[in-house]
């Protein structure tokens, strides 16, 4: 399985054009609906892409605003202005007290957090590889 990362610059219909962030190319895609993910795809969230003969969408996250932090769960703002209450599931490294954003995910029923966002781009990219290839793809 060849996983990788990119930001989304453009959807419509069943695919998306995607800018990936090892190489910088641009990529379309088309959106894997396995994976049962439902939410809107938009322009600046972070892909992950399954690149094989026909790449594929197969998660994202969407940028979100921290709002408040708890001591098991992080309170952050949705770009359509929906507050959620996300469990923190990035890395242990992470300064998540001085991240004012982070990238988040809907996980079957539940909001997770699952990295910073540095410089409109993931802090720890590789913990997200590791994360997309643990998650269980349904047929």
């Amino acid at each position: 399985m060849n996983i990788q990362l990119g930001i989304v610059r453009a959807c419509l219909g069943d695919g998306c054009r995607v800018r990936l962030l090892e190489t910088e190319a641009w990529i379309d895609v088309r959106v894997d609906r396995r994976v049962g993910d439902r939410t809107r795809l938009r322009y600046g969230q972070l892909a992950a892409i399954e690149n094989g003969v026909l790449p594929a969408l197969v998660r994202h996250w969407c940028r979100a605003q921290v709002v408040a932090w708890r001591s098991a769960s992080v309170v952050a703002l949705l770009p359509e202005g929906r507050l959620v209450d996300c469990r923190p599931a990035g890395p242990s490294s992470v300064a998540w007290d001085a991240a004012p954003e982070a990238w988040v995910t809907l996980v079957a029923d539940h909001w997770e957090a699952h990295d910073a966002v540095v410089h409109g781009l993931p802090a720890h990219p590789a913990h997200l590889l590791q994360w997309v290839i643990k998650q269980p793809i349904a047929a």
